[in-house]
């Protein structure tokens, strides 16, 4: 496997500071609440198989769309919320498919619905997970692969 928890963590890095313009601080043990996050994700298949997953709460996921579209984070709709995140996590994504076995196809993004188990992975194992901070939020990456 060519994704180490460092390249990870400098592919999100970099995602953020050139698609946003904000910083991210080192990898946190900060705890994520329960309710009012959203989790989006897109599917990597082909030589390698797997999904990459962003899980962020809702404060974060308004800045996020503010930077991305321009507007007040109060004035963000949840659509731009939603094609925000995916924007971001699609980029992740592409930037990991440069160092998987080739060739390997990327998924339009999707929102996870935490309540359908449908959409669980059980034969990917957990490649990384990193817990970062962003604008004093925490958020969470995570490369699920097998």
């Amino acid at each position: 496997m060519l994704v180490t928890e460092e390249t990870f963590y400098k592919i999100i890095q970099d995602t953020w500071a050139s698609t946003l313009g904000f910083h991210i601080d080192c990898p946190v043990s900060a705890e994520l609440p329960a309710i009012g996050g959203l989790t989006v994700c897109v599917r990597i298949s082909g030589a390698w198989n797997g999904e990459v997953r962003l899980h962020c709460p809702l404060p974060l996921a308004r800045l996020v769309a503010a930077a991305i579209f321009q507007v007040d984070a109060d004035k963000a709709d949840n659509d731009e919320i939603l094609d925000a995140l995916s924007e971001l996590i699609h980029i992740v994504g592409g930037n990991l498919k440069a160092l998987l076995p080739q060739p390997v196809t990327l998924s339009l993004p999707s929102l996870l619905d935490p309540t359908n188990s449908a959409h669980s992975a059980p034969q990917w194992s957990k490649v990384c997970q990193l817990t970062l901070m962003s604008e004093g939020q925490p958020f969470v990456v995570i490369l699920l692969g097998g």
